[in-house]
């Protein structure tokens, strides 16, 4: 079994936990030893005949060099009890001679049942989907060649989260795009004008798909998000370029005509709008650290999304509107629709009362600003949602001193409390491991039934799981979920630190701390993080005592170790596999200090002494460990947090407690997933502000003029308050994945507002004064912004909708798209025109410099003539 999984591509690491080798025990009786005058060590100088590595050389003839070696033959039970230690002793006078299992101290059960554990470790750049399939596929084999009642079952695997969060993915992509395409055709009502975006949306998506391919990404949460998001993003391009040729259409012109004219006149405000998306996203990807890590992979597919959408768009959508014609029945058409002509005339008589009474507009603005800011203050902060991934891990630990079998009493004890959910399909499988990380820890890994198949959330029944798991004495137990960007320390609960300068000060404040926190409804089986001391028997060696005997400290304490640990006198073969011969006292078990004591030191004499005679044993209370945190000394400490409580709320609860229950001199410190938190909400504040900066230099560059970028982005921390607002009314918090949605609201919210100030420059550039260019604008620019953000926003209704694998992270983007891209579209709306009329005067005349330029060239052509017509 381990070879045939080791064979599997992207595999780095097949482990075996609870396997019990073979090994020859040769249990000595020490009655019977001592009364013969040997010691354990004449019994393993005896053993080790049994193999000999001496290096033998080699025969060099004329044509062929033949190697020696000593031919060591298969050892038997029989072998062993044979080999004599004197003249008059063999092993078996003196010793039981078994072959048997080895004692593992590593204990591993699935669903109570003895078991035998393969972790498998991927390699960094394999892929977990596939290894996932090749190892069911290996399992599948292997089941057949299983002895009877062996049952080889899969007890935990990734390859399950990742499957099930691409099917939710494929299925919210087909919603989006259904969605798309029936938004479009509401706005266009004709089928031919549908058809051409329709058919960008696949073009964008499999391109960006060959883009991640080739740039070596791989499909994982962050990406499949990308890819979601997309779908109401890559067809906006050609809704703009389909509905300005529709729009030409009517006015008059052919087909051919329509389809150059249309696309050219939005030419500049298609390539404004993806450089500004792709400014804001693939600076963001070259962040350090953690921050970084998230939304690279995210801001380059979503820059691979709209570039190709772009490209799309000025290319393949004019030849196609060239053919079919979209906009043929305008054309032919006498008349708009009465209804059309309502609606025209309402919006017209909104913006006219907007542009007229700039003060009120902006005091409901900045009314809603303040609302939203306030609500966004009491936001709950957190890395990531809470997931459910399906499983989630148990850990517990004991102290130092901590023997495998008392660990694995208190495991079972966990495991009884598990059982009642197991028989009731509420846990599919619990699997145990005792005895990991030095043999005083244990991890129980819980997995639950597909998503589909349950009713309850994996975070209801961790903490259901919690409160009972915490009655059980003598270790330290708690549970813990993961999460699927893999921050460090995710789905650890809350972890902080006290510290100082003295250690057992420090022990006292983090139990009165825990002790607070335990009487606190916002925590969890709050514990120390480890035993903080330990107890230690001390041997100490009378050097003078030991001398007089002819005795040296190494053999007093070699003696011990051999009477208490056992020894390895040798290794040799049985059946061709490599066997340890180890060599242990028999009768009662060295369990108690007084056995020490009374332990027999054999002089050269032969006679024998005590080891009390030259050595005394003290039990003493030592440390556990030393940690150190930012230089100071610390004590660790973790909790987990009641149901509907997010990470933030933990930190200022603990930190309230700290206050009152620390003394002085000792700080309270977060570590893990909450000390990710506090570097994250730095990086957050770098994220935007990065974001902000280029998309307005970009601006700038892209419309010549600071003026036209300075109206557009005063409509984004308007938008960006809307969404906060929504994230708040959803019940939402601030994390990795609401932060996503702020970011990519920057570019929509400016993309919006580079439709409307462009057009308004090249009407001002035709002739039109700022009131009339930016009202124009508005009444011709409107339709292309309510169809891109009404498809963007039905768009992502399948992430706030969604269920199953990966649908926490879904939802905190799509609240922030659907809610906040809504809300800030109406802000666009309403504030851009009263913007533009302030500020357009600041910056020079659209088009003043290409006019210049012209102006310039003729004349110096007509200079030109001039000369050339001197005489």
């Amino acid at each position: 079994m381990y070879e045939r999984l080791s064979t599997i591509d992207g595999i780095a690491e097949v482990t075996v936990q609870g396997s019990r080798s073979n090994v020859f025990q040769v249990e000595l009786d020490m009655p019977s030893l001592l009364s013969r005058g040997l010691t354990v060590f004449d019994v393993s100088s005896a053993l080790a005949t049994l193999r000999d590595d001496t290096a033998l050389g080699s025969l060099e003839g004329a044509s062929q060099t033949l190697a020696m070696s000593v031919d060591n033959q298969e050892v038997t039970v029989e072998t062993i009890e044979g080999i004599q230690i004197d003249n008059t002793t063999q092993v078996a006078d003196v010793a039981l001679v078994q072959l048997l299992p080895e004692e593992s101290t590593v204990l591993t059960r699935v669903n109570g049942q003895a078991a035998i554990s393969v972790d498998i470790t991927r390699q960094s750049v394999g892929n977990t989907l596939e290894i996932s399939k090749a190892v069911n596929v290996a399992v599948a084999e292997l089941r057949q060649q299983m002895p009877d009642g062996i049952e080889l079952i899969i007890a935990s695997d990734d390859g399950v989260f990742i499957a099930a969060s691409i099917e939710e993915v494929v299925t919210s992509i087909l919603l989006a795009t259904t969605i798309v395409i029936a938004v479009i055709f509401l706005f266009l009502r004709s089928p031919r004008a549908t058809l051409i975006p329709a058919i960008t949306i696949p073009v964008a998506l499999i391109g960006t798909l060959a883009a991640i391919w080739m740039t070596g990404f791989s499909i994982n949460t962050i990406s499949l998000l990308a890819l979601v998001l997309a779908t109401g993003m890559v067809v906006d391009d050609a809704i703009v370029v389909v509905e300005n040729i529709v729009r030409k259409r009517a006015e008059g012109m052919g087909a051919f005509a329509a389809a150059v004219a249309g696309t050219n006149e939005v030419f500049f405000a298609v390539i404004s709008t993806t450089a500004t998306l792709a400014a804001v996203f693939i600076p963001i990807s070259f962040l350090p650290g953690q921050a970084g890590g998230v939304f690279s992979e995210f801001g380059f597919v979503l820059a691979f999304a709209v570039t190709l959408s772009s490209i799309t768009a000025l290319t393949l959508v004019p030849v196609l509107s060239a053919l079919l014609d979209p906009g043929k029945s305008r054309a032919s058409a006498s008349s708009t629709p009465t209804t059309q002509g309502a609606l025209a005339r309402g919006f017209d008589a909104v913006m006219d009362w907007s542009i007229r009474t700039p003060v009120l507009v902006l005091s409901i603005a900045g009314a809603i600003v303040i609302y939203a800011i306030s609500a966004a203050i009491t936001l709950p902060s957190s890395v990531t949602p809470t997931e459910d991934r399906g499983f989630f891990v148990i850990q517990a630990s004991g102290a130092s001193d901590t023997t495998p079998e008392y660990l694995d009493t208190q495991v079972i004890l966990a495991e009884k409390i598990l059982t009642p959910y197991l028989r009731s399909g509420e846990i599919e499988t619990i699997q145990s491991i005792v005895g990991v990380s030095g043999g005083t820890s244990a991890q129980i890994i819980v997995r639950l039934p597909d998503w589909e198949d349950r009713d309850f959330s994996q975070a209801e029944l961790v903490e259901e799981l919690s409160r009972q798991l915490a009655k059980i004495p003598g270790v330290q137990i708690s549970a813990r979920s993961s999460n699927s960007l893999n921050i460090r320390g995710g789905g650890s609960g809350l972890g902080l630190a006290v510290t100082g300068n003295n250690l057992e000060e420090l022990t006292d404040a983090a139990e009165l701390l825990v002790a607070a926190m335990s009487k606190d409804a916002t925590f969890v089986n709050p514990q120390l993080s480890s035993a903080p001391v330990s107890a230690e028997l001390k041997v100490s060696i009378d050097q003078a005592a030991a001398g007089d005997l002819g005795l040296t400290p190494a053999s007093v304490t070699s003696l011990i170790s051999a009477l208490v640990r056992g020894e390895v006198a040798v290794s040799v073969f049985e059946n061709d596999t490599e066997v340890d011969v180890n060599v242990i006292p028999g009768g009662p078990k060295i369990d108690d200090p007084s056995d020490i004591s009374s332990i027999s030191i054999r002089l050269d004499n032969g006679s024998y002494v005590p080891l009390s005679a030259v050595a005394t044993l003290n039990t003493v209370v030592s440390d556990t460990q030393v940690a150190r945190l930012g230089g100071a000394l610390s004590v660790a400490l973790q909790a987990n947090l009641a149901d509907g409580l997010s990470l933030s709320d933990g930190i200022n609860a603990a930190r309230a407690l700290a206050a009152d229950v620390l003394p002085d001199g000792v700080g309270l410190t977060f570590t893990g997933e909450a000390s990710t938190l506090n570097d994250s909400t730095q990086a957050m504040y770098i994220v935007f502000g990065t974001a902000l900066l280029i998309v307005m230099l970009v601006l700038a560059a892209q419309f010549e003029s600071f003026a036209s970028a300075v109206v557009i982005m005063l409509t984004v921390p308007f938008g960006l308050a809307a969404a906060l607002l929504a994230i708040s009314l959803s019940g939402g918090s601030l994390n990795y994945y609401s932060q996503i949605g702020l970011v990519m609201l920057i570019g929509v919210m400016a993309k919006n507002g580079i439709l409307i100030v462009e057009f308004a420059n090249q009407l001002r550039e035709a002739g039109q004064d700022i009131d009339a260019a930016i009202r124009n604008a508005l009444r011709l620019r409107i339709r292309p912004v309510m169809m891109t953000m009404v498809s963007t926003v039905l768009g992502g209704l399948p992430l706030v909708l969604t269920s199953g694998a990966g649908a926490e992270a879904r939802r905190e983007v799509g609240w922030v798209i659907v809610g906040g891209l809504g809300f800030a579209t109406v802000f666009t709306l309403f504030l851009t025109p009263i913007f533009y009329r302030w500020i357009a005067n600041w910056g020079s005349m659209p088009g003043a410099a290409s006019h210049r330029l012209a102006s310039e060239t003729a004349s110096a052509l007509r200079q030109d003539e001039i000369s050339l017509l001197k005489p």
